[in-house]
């Protein structure tokens, strides 16, 4: 389950075969969605479970529901008091992501190089594909000494693992100020320079490039900042946090930005297939 990290007040189940899954999950995230899990339903379905979090825009997620694709919404429930924070914590373990260990402050060292990320209320733990996806093909683009910019950057984890694989300097940038907090602590528990500002791409100088820029948002998020990210990189732009089902409108943005794809890795998780791509400058768009 992919989750932002706050805490849902509200439980809406769907019911859908198996091939509307997908354009599903990609509505429920635009909607706003906490989480979403998945189950099996009777007669070759599947139920989709998302949460919501007190001011949910219900009459848009009613909608969804379509008589001629067999998608039924039902009536949103109350979730049950829980610990959520203990339940997180019992979820998560040390992985290694390439060449890094990621491992949450309450758990032992398993090896070096290593980032230490509690990501509290701000995504990205490493717990979903879109983080991995995103860190895996970030150490493998990153250039020692380069300026990399790390657009929502979330808990920090990909700033910081940046700096870690020898980034000579990263601006972590977030709308949510509560996103900056966290991405600050983490700063502190792995002691590398992150830069970090609780603003929008939009309030950076304009004279502001990097070689190499990292965007793991939601399709719906990152369009509305996909110009101006492409114009403020010299070398490529990492994208994650699109499905598969959304490669086609990823696509033709991209290519109107005289951007081109130079690589793609992909990871099903709760039966979604997220993706992630490395974009460069296409010189003969020029």
């Amino acid at each position: 389950m992919r989750t932002r990290e706050r805490r849902p007040s509200w439980l809406v189940r769907l019911a859908a075969p198996a091939g509307e899954v997908e354009r599903l999950s990609a509505e429920l995230w635009s909607l706003g969605t906490l989480g979403l899990e998945e189950a099996a339903a009777p007669g070759n379905r599947v139920e989709l479970r998302a949460y919501f979090a007190e001011d949910a825009p219900y009459t848009e997620v009613r909608k969804l529901a379509d008589a001629a694709c067999a998608v039924e919404v039902a009536e949103p429930a109350r979730v049950a008091e829980r610990d959520w924070e203990r339940e997180w914590r019992a979820g998560l373990a040390p992985r290694r992501i390439g060449r890094l260990w990621l491992r949450p402050s309450f758990c032992a060292r398993p090896g070096t190089p290593e980032l230490v990320i509690d990501p509290q209320q701000a995504f990205g733990s490493g717990e979903h594909a879109t983080t991995r996806l995103s860190l895996e093909l970030l150490q493998e683009e990153l250039r020692a000494g380069d300026r990399v910019l790390d657009l929502g950057t979330g808990s920090g984890i990909l700033g910081l693992g940046a700096l870690t694989c020898g980034a000579g300097w990263t601006l972590g940038v977030d709308a949510d100020p509560v996103a900056v907090a966290n991405a600050a602590e983490n700063r502190a528990r792995n002691a590398r320079p992150l830069a970090l500002a609780a603003a929008t791409l939009d309030a950076l100088a304009e004279g502001a490039r990097f070689d190499l820029a990292v965007a793991n948002l939601l399709l719906h998020e990152l369009l509305p900042c996909f110009g101006a990210l492409a114009h403020r990189t010299r070398r490529a732009v990492i994208v994650s946090g699109f499905l598969a089902s959304e490669r086609g409108v990823l696509d033709a943005h991209a290519r109107a930005l005289g951007l081109r794809c130079a690589r793609e890795a992909s990871e099903v998780q709760s039966g979604d297939r997220w993706c992630a791509r490395v974009l460069v400058h296409d010189a003969s768009a020029r």
